[in-house]
């Protein structure tokens, strides 16, 4: 079931493009989204954001923000022999290497950071705050582990979705590890699990 959707969302998402109406909403929805986080969260200090590959929605518009507050930004990297990412520091300017599963990462010199706020890109998503990703497990593995580490220093942990509007789904099939998401981002609208 999930592969039929995931084959069905890639190639729908491939040919999806934001007119300029929809980009300067989705900024609009991108910052209502931040101003809701930081108006709750006062002790943020960290965050990851993705490199967008397969017309992912492109998430360095978040970038400006974290920069004005000055919060430390980080990508993952992903270890693929363990299933797992971690997230090394990030700024803009910053030079990337191709990472296994062709993504692009910062390199291994860079120092780990634990975000407080994970960017989250995904194929489908459901009201209920279920995200459908490539398969590999790696977000939900590690947005487990993250709860766990922030639960224990009283520190929030937010995570956030960032998707088309025409690939919500009424609902999607779920197993035990899938996790959903604080927040979701389209380019029409932010709601966040209350």
């Amino acid at each position: 079931m999930k592969k039929n959707l995931r084959i069905s969302a890639q190639q729908k998402r491939s040919v999806i493009s934001l007119d300029d109406h929809s980009k300067i909403s989705l900024i609009t929805q991108i910052k209502y989204c931040l101003d809701k986080i930081f108006f709750f969260n006062h002790n943020i200090k960290t965050a990851s954001l993705y490199y967008p590959i397969n017309n992912e929605i492109v998430p360095f518009e978040f970038t400006k923000y974290f920069e004005e507050r000055k919060i430390v930004m980080s990508m993952p990297v992903v270890d693929i022999k363990k299933k797992s990412m971690l997230f090394r520091k990030w700024s803009p300017k910053d030079e990337l290497t191709i990472g296994p599963l062709g993504n692009l990462e910062p390199t291994h010199e860079k120092e780990i950071i634990f975000p407080q706020i994970m960017i989250v890109p995904m194929l489908m998503f459901d009201r209920e705050f279920f995200r459908l990703g490539y398969g590999g497990g790696y977000y939900d593995k590690t947005i487990i582990k993250l709860k766990k580490h922030f639960q224990k220093q009283n520190f929030f942990f937010i995570t956030v979705g960032l998707a088309y509007s025409a690939l919500e789904i009424n609902k999607l099939p779920r197993e035990k590890h899938d996790m959903n998401l604080d927040y979701i981002v389209t380019e029409k609208e932010c709601f966040f699990n209350p």
